[in-house]
């Protein structure tokens, strides 16, 4: 897959409003398309617009079936999971290295994640990725407010261990478990 760049394209010409949140819906206000999302919930309801329906719903069914998902979403912390089952999925690759188009799931220590598009691989490290967060990178189209944007993070392999840096002073470069994927049609 290669991101869809036409849809990426119309999204971030529209107006939007944005508010971010855990409950992952999308509303009008005042006319303008309003997101009340987190980084899953962008990239679920983005993959669903991009037609991945076929990989959304044998992602939530695999989920319902081992008892982990208690309402109509995943978490970046589940792909631990799945990533060990990774056999059983038919529209899903499971990738080794970072690639245009593929999603990138990052667990860190604490349990908590972050999931997200990445744009372009820029050099040895440097990614330029679209998400949605609380905490721009570097070169962000966010101007350092919460949002929906581009920007970019270096990840790192060193002896097998994976270390991100988010490139926002509110995190520090922290060793990670890192998954990228693939949806299929």
């Amino acid at each position: 897959m290669k991101i869809n760049i036409d849809f990426f394209t119309r999204f971030f010409a529209q107006d939007f409003l944005f508010e971010y949140s855990h409950v992952n819906y999308t509303d009008m206000v005042g006319g303008r398309r309003c997101f009340h999302m987190d980084c899953s919930g962008f990239v679920a309801w983005s993959l669903m617009q991009m037609g991945y329906v076929r990989a959304l719903v044998e992602l939530r069914s695999f989920l319902k079936a081992h008892d982990f998902i208690k309402i109509n979403r995943f978490f970046c912390k589940d792909f631990a999971f799945i990533f060990r089952r990774k056999k059983q999925f038919k529209y899903w690759s499971f990738l080794t290295e970072p690639v245009s188009g593929c999603l990138l799931i990052i667990l860190f220590s604490d349990g908590n994640g972050h999931c997200m598009f990445v744009d372009k691989v820029l050099a040895k490290g440097a990614l330029r990725v679209i998400d949605c967060t609380r905490y721009p990178h570097k070169n962000d189209t966010r101007a350092d407010k919460p949002g929906i944007g581009v920007g970019e993070i270096t990840l790192e392999r060193t002896q097998g261990r994976w270390f991100y840096n988010s490139n926002h002073s509110a995190h520090s470069k922290s060793q990670v478990d890192v998954y990228f994927v693939l949806p299929k049609k």
